[in-house]
């Protein structure tokens, strides 16, 4: 057999044939292992926490719908990264493509496995509708809950919202946006919760809400 040149016979010099490309097999699985150290070793490839979105059956569905709930947003969090302490949540709101002052914010310091809720909830009274958000982080020995002041709200024209609904990895002081909130639907929502989706979005419509959480590696409350 011919090769560059070269006269190779396998019967005589086949072991030094296999013997090479085994040589080069173990190079080309180095270089693997060497890449795949550099992954895990990249900042921007750490995951500092999971969230996962809590699965609504049609029985809690049904016990939100009692009380009231207009907007339900519930997550597990599980804190990969031991730096972690805090856990902030808060609802931006915004009118006329404007920021307005936060409708709700709220920090805790955080366990390995935490729950997370926002919620927002709607009620009548003399022929007014009204509105209030909770917020709540608990770690299943204790929880913190916010609520927000007591907002009359315009319901003459349907919501619409975009939320997560896969698990997500998450880093340290990086926001998250959990939900886009739109009172105003007649221009829709863009698909994503990408920061131009959501400045498109402030932009089109009358008045949005931008749900947030962030974990943090400090222990300061904002």
């Amino acid at each position: 057999m011919q090769f560059n040149g070269k006269l190779w016979y396998y019967e005589k010099k086949g072991g030094v044939l296999v013997c090479r490309l085994f040589k080069m097999s173990i190079g080309f699985l180095f270089l693997l292992a060497l890449i795949g150290c550099s992954n895990e070793n990249n900042p921007s490839k750490k995951t500092d926490g999971v969230l996962t979105p809590v699965k609504q059956n049609e029985r809690n569905s049904q016990i939100i719908s009692s009380l009231g709930f207009d907007t339900l947003l519930m997550y597990d969090l599980n804190i990969k990264n031991e730096d972690i302490k805090m856990i902030h949540v808060w609802v931006e709101h915004f009118k006329n493509g404007e920021k307005q002052e936060d409708i709700v914010r709220g920090a805790t310091a955080t366990n390995e496995d935490m729950t997370l809720a926002a919620a927002k909830m709607n009620f009548n009274l003399d022929d007014t509708t009204y509105a209030q958000w909770t917020l709540s982080m608990t770690d299943g020995t204790g929880s913190t809950t916010l609520q927000s002041p007591v907002m009359e709200i315009d319901t003459s024209i349907g919501t619409a919202q975009s939320q997560l609904n896969d698990k997500i990895n998450i880093e340290a002081e990086k926001p998250q946006v959990l939900a886009l909130i739109v009172r105003d639907g007649t221009n829709g929502i863009r698909v994503g919760l990408d920061e131009d989706v959501i400045e498109n979005t402030v932009k089109e419509n009358d008045e949005v809400y931008v749900v947030r959480v962030m974990i943090s590696k400090t222990e300061d409350y904002e």
